[in-house]
């Protein structure tokens, strides 16, 4: 008797199980969030807000609010290598402390940047304006480019608050996919 019910509770466990998977998808299951038709997994010590402004779909910071911001764009102008010069060149920095890798992992191309140095803050309303400089500031830049869709991630903070979230920023960047 005490064998048919545990056997039960097995069966009706993964039936509840399948129909939880069938209903909401194993994103939920995973601490995958979705945003428009790409999926994503947000590291732990990280804040996402759906932001309203154009071609950015993700502003995300720190749950400490260190001077730390991500960026998840889409359909912003340009190739991988083009937005990875602008944001270079956002920077003062030796170009030989550049550090750059391209990899193809699943069904995604992915293009990154990790640099160090003075942050000339972009000012998107006037471009003449003079640009407000921050020191010791780093920038993790990726792209995400799918068969026909193309994603941006940036990264742009205190040197210190950068180095601590490469492995954050990476798996972020990595976790990206299509829904």
């Amino acid at each position: 008797m005490v064998r048919k019910a545990i056997i039960l509770t097995v069966i009706l466990f993964f039936c509840g199980f399948i129909s939880f998977i069938s209903v909401n998808g194993t994103d939920d299951f995973y601490g995958r969030s979705q945003v428009q038709n790409i999926t994503y997994k947000l590291p732990d010590s990280w804040r996402a807000t759906l932001s309203e402004k154009q071609f950015r779909l993700l502003e995300i910071s720190l749950e400490s609010n260190s001077d730390f911001s991500v960026i998840l764009f889409s359909n912003i102008q340009g190739t991988a290598d083009q937005n990875i010069q602008r944001w270079i060149n956002q920077f003062q920095v030796d170009e030989s402390t550049i550090d750059t890798d391209k990899y193809t992992l699943d069904d995604k191309t992915i293009s990154v940047v990790e640099l160090y140095g003075t942050y000339e803050v972009p000012n998107m309303l006037n471009r003449n304006a003079t640009k407000e400089l921050k020191e010791n500031y780093g920038l993790l830049g990726g792209v995400v480019e799918f068969g026909n869709s193309i994603y941006f991630v940036k990264a742009v903070g205190r040197k210190d608050d950068i180095k601590q979230n490469k492995l954050n920023f990476n798996d972020f960047v990595n976790s990206i996919s299509l829904k």
